[in-house]
């Protein structure tokens, strides 16, 4: 029994060293010069608090800020940026740490994620925002509109996260509690 615990505690670690040795040797991948989605579109890179974002700006009109869920970047809004570009001046940024030309020291939580977003508001120095956020950025656009930012006239949130213990959904409502108290119970037990 031992030497199996042993074989397969080794076999773990030597996984995780060719994994990193394989990371590091990974290239890092380019900035890309234009959209693939919308090469009408340029792309420019703004200083935030010591970190390169990267950015976009289409279209005219009132101000629309889309803030992305985390582990994606500005790209998660190929398909709507087009068509709000027709009716706002739509910004969509990069957090530090996702999408291309930004870096960040520790991880990306929502105060990192709200610090960035308003900083990126003060450095373009952005009003009348209407702030669209999905998960985290919905998380990050209620949490900026809540403490009384002049800049923010509007809050779009889609389905912004609260993992307060894994009880987000259960303190949402009664059909939120009942939802959760449902998957405590073994599926055997279920109707």
């Amino acid at each position: 029994m031992s030497l199996f615990l042993f074989a397969f505690i080794a076999v773990g670690v030597g996984l995780w060293f060719v994994s990193l040795a394989v990371e590091s040797l990974r290239p890092t991948p380019k900035t890309p010069r234009i959209l693939s989605w919308a090469p009408e579109i340029p792309i420019a890179c703004v200083d935030v608090d010591g970190c390169k974002l990267r950015y976009i700006k289409a279209g005219r009109g009132p101000n629309v800020v889309l803030l992305h869920t985390l582990r994606t970047q500005l790209d998660l809004f190929q398909k709507i940026v087009p068509i709000l570009g027709q009716r706002f001046t739509v910004h969509a940024v990069d957090y530090p740490g996702h999408g291309f030309r930004t870096s960040r020291k520790g991880p990306t939580t929502q105060i990192s994620s709200l610090a960035s977003s308003k900083s990126f508001l003060d450095v373009l120095d952005l009003r009348d925002v209407t702030l669209c956020g999905v998960s985290i950025g919905g998380t990050v656009a209620l949490m900026l509109a809540g403490r009384h930012d002049a800049r923010v006239a509007r809050v779009v949130a889609i389905n912004p996260y609260d993992y307060a213990r894994r009880r987000g959904l259960a303190r949402s409502s009664l059909a939120g509690w009942l939802s959760r108290r449902h998957r405590a119970f073994p599926s055997s037990v279920r109707p």
